[in-house]
């Protein structure tokens, strides 16, 4: 055999270079864009319903979760919560107060794996068992929010296998980092003229400073939003509710 001459190694780097960059299109950048036209298009829904949705991932947590669903059963806002299946069949209880008093429920895994950082099969496997476990305690669903928002090609390919609506957000409160002010939050909302906030009903973040003040804020944080959005004319309403055609008959302060 002969040796390779210097274009046939640039063949094979240039064929090596292209195998690596549809690779990473398929996997990594349709979902990306994805999930970047479902997001302006969340932003338009809302700003056209003038419309807030509240929406916290992570859950149910006895330590808080209690508290959270008690702030919106005092100001009688709905919200749309995105709960783990392991958590979900740890508080059955939890799971069924937050159908009980108004509230949409979404699927957001089992284990909550980033589908970019595990084997496609696992972050698979871990959307299935997310759902199986939500219709195991009666909590019918077709939501599903990504952890960390991240999604791959095969991931996508199964949440339309399994008809999910994929439900991200427009406003993001870090309140898992760094987390915004809330002045910043409700600036975000009244430039945007209403959009869907990310939040969390875990104990407290596993990163970031001062995570023992993570459920003060989060308390806060919904509060001030519930304030801002009556006073301003906003609706509160719950995720699935942006899709609808007919105005949702629940609006914030309103009888």
């Amino acid at each position: 055999m002969g040796r390779f001459t210097c274009l046939d190694k640039m063949f094979i780097a240039v064929f090596c270079f292209t195998i690596v960059l549809v690779y990473l299109l398929v996997w990594f950048a349709i979902p990306s864009l994805i999930r970047l036209f479902a997001t302006r298009r969340l932003a338009a829904l809302c700003a056209d319903k003038k419309a807030i949705v509240l929406t916290y991932d992570d859950g149910p947590n006895a330590q808080f979760s209690p508290d959270l669903m008690n702030l919106l059963k005092v100001r009688e806002v709905p919200a749309t919560f995105f709960l783990l299946g392991n958590n979900a069949r740890l508080h059955p209880e939890l799971v069924k107060r937050l159908g009980g008093e108004g509230h949409e429920i979404g699927s957001h895994t089992r284990d909550h794996s980033n589908a970019w950082k595990t084997a496609p099969w696992v972050a698979v496997n871990d959307i299935r068992a997310g759902n199986d476990a939500l219709v195991e305690l009666g909590a019918h669903t077709n939501l599903f929010r990504p952890p960390f928002g991240k999604t791959t090609f095969v991931s996508l390919l199964y949440g339309l296998f399994r008809h999910l609506k994929f439900a991200f957000w427009t406003i993001d409160s870090r309140d898992s980092w760094d987390r915004r002010p809330v002045e910043d939050v409700i600036e975000m909302v009244k430039t945007q003229g209403g959009g869907v906030v990310l939040m969390h009903d875990f104990d407290a973040p596993k990163r970031g400073p001062s995570p023992h003040l993570h459920q003060e804020y989060i308390l806060k944080l919904t509060e001030a939003l519930i304030d801002f959005g009556t006073k301003n004319g906003f609706q509160f309403i719950h995720f699935s509710d942006l899709f609808e055609t007919q105005e949702p008959v629940f609006a914030a302060g309103l009888e």
